[in-house]
């Protein structure tokens, strides 16, 4: 709505049928975004295309158009295969030198319940792919792993049928604390966006989990922090032809200890 304001020529795609509804009627919709691509082309240096998720390999598609000539925001394969390949994630930022905690990557049943009764433990339980979302999540509770065996065991009855694929990493006892910035294609730009999550409705880490509804940002002495973290990622990023928007999260142990990717 901004940008009709500053009267520039906007179309709204939405592939979300559960989304139809926002901002209906109020900004110009089309029900299929790539028969307006020779609109945008008409614009030459002034038309834009936006992709605001990853979903549907999405990426893909995005360097495909960047390559044809396309000023593309929003993501590349590269920036989905952070997203939606937990491991992977985890290893670039291993080869980065950033710690992590340890990552192990199943597609069964099985394997998982045979490695957690190996290895009782306190663990975290996260789903790969562009079908699943934050709120997929599980971190657990009790000491042997048991519930997150029952997290996997649920998601196996309701997806029957189909290959899940999904991690699980050790607990680690911290402070979360997410990093962001946009990267522009050759560079990130600064200052950087740091936040931390109170996930818990109640204080003592109790109640529902909320998301974002608590979330606490700053920009300010962000520089220290970046430069340890995510400006490590520039020269991949740069070299995969991204151009969006990237967050990384971590967990400080302790005030003096190394950052934990998480």
């Amino acid at each position: 709505m901004r940008l009709m304001e500053e009267r520039h020529e906007v179309k709204v795609f939405i592939s979300e049928p559960l989304c139809h509804g926002t901002m209906a009627g109020l900004v110009p919709r089309t029900d299929n975004w790539e028969a307006e691509l020779p609109w945008i082309r008409e614009a030459g240096a002034e038309g834009i295309i936006l992709f605001e998720n990853v979903a549907d390999g999405r990426g893909a598609k995005q360097d495909d158009l960047r390559a044809a000539g396309f000023h593309v925001i929003g993501g590349s394969a590269f920036g989905d295969r952070l997203e939606n390949d937990r491991a992977h994630a985890q290893n670039v930022l291993k080869s980065l030198g950033m710690q992590i905690a340890p990552v192990f990557e199943f597609q069964s049943m099985d394997e998982a319940r045979t490695f957690i009764q190996a290895r009782p433990a306190r663990y975290v339980l996260k789903f790969n792919g562009d079908n699943f979302g934050a709120a997929d999540n599980y971190v657990g509770r009790f000491p042997d792993g048991r519930d997150v065996l029952a997290m996997i065991s649920a998601k196996f009855e309701q997806s029957p049928g189909c290959c899940l694929s999904f991690v699980i990493m050790e607990f680690v006892e911290g402070v979360e604390m997410g990093v962001g910035a946009y990267f522009d294609g050759e560079t990130f730009l600064t200052p950087a966006c740091l936040d931390w999550e109170h996930k818990r409705f109640f204080p003592g880490d109790m109640g529902e989990l909320t998301g974002e509804m608590g979330t606490v940002v700053t920009y300010q002495r962000t520089t220290r922090f970046f430069e340890m973290t995510l400006a490590r990622m520039a020269p991949l990023l740069k070299a995969n032809n991204c151009l969006s928007w990237i967050r990384a999260t971590f967990i400080s142990v302790k005030w003096d200890s190394p950052m934990v990717s998480s």
